[in-house]
């Protein structure tokens, strides 16, 4: 009962702050189920948490946060596709697939050189940060500090675009 009052009084506030962020309804709902599962399975600890409503910010930040991220490493990864049997949809896939390609290149486009170089030897050529930091003569904590601004910069202009990606991303899983 008490469980049903909480999630009632705050699933707007959660639902409404996903939405924001991702401008997608299906993944604002996904957060509140998430979040709420998360406070569900650690109602033990609830007693312990002196503000409720910074705790439930924090977490349903954390967990908006880490889904884009996700999302992020998963569209980022190339996708091998298979065009034996085309059909519209394997059409509609690759036109998305080409449309984030372009989109991504140019918010990296937009990088200062050095993290634009770092990013791309990363995510582009696959290689380590402490390989990247030996190529370019830097330390490995220099390489992440860089890799770190670079994807929160990604992420930051990436976001207005999320209802594409979530698209594609839930075509693929299906």
């Amino acid at each position: 009962m008490a469980f049903t009052q909480l999630y009632n009084q705050y699933k707007h506030i959660v639902y409404g702050t996903a939405l924001k962020i991702t401008k997608s309804t299906i993944q604002a709902e996904e957060v509140v189920q998430d979040v709420f599962l998360k406070i569900w399975q650690n109602q033990d600890n609830l007693a312990d948490i002196a503000n409720f409503e910074n705790y439930l910010f924090i977490i349903s930040r954390n967990h908006i946060f880490d889904m884009i991220k996700k999302i992020a490493r998963e569209t980022s990864l190339p996708v091998e596709l298979n065009y034996k049997n085309t059909t519209s949809e394997d059409t509609d896939t690759a036109i998305k697939d080409d449309q984030y390609n372009i989109i991504l290149n140019q918010i990296v486009e937009q990088l200062p050189p050095q993290q634009q170089k770092i990013y791309k030897m990363a995510k582009l050529e696959g290689l380590s940060h402490q390989k990247i930091g030996e190529d370019l003569g830097i330390s490995t904590e220099t390489v992440k500090k860089h890799m770190a601004q670079a994807l929160k910069f990604v992420r930051l202009k990436i976001s207005p675009y999320m209802n594409i990606f979530m698209t594609f991303i839930v075509f693929f899983k299906a």
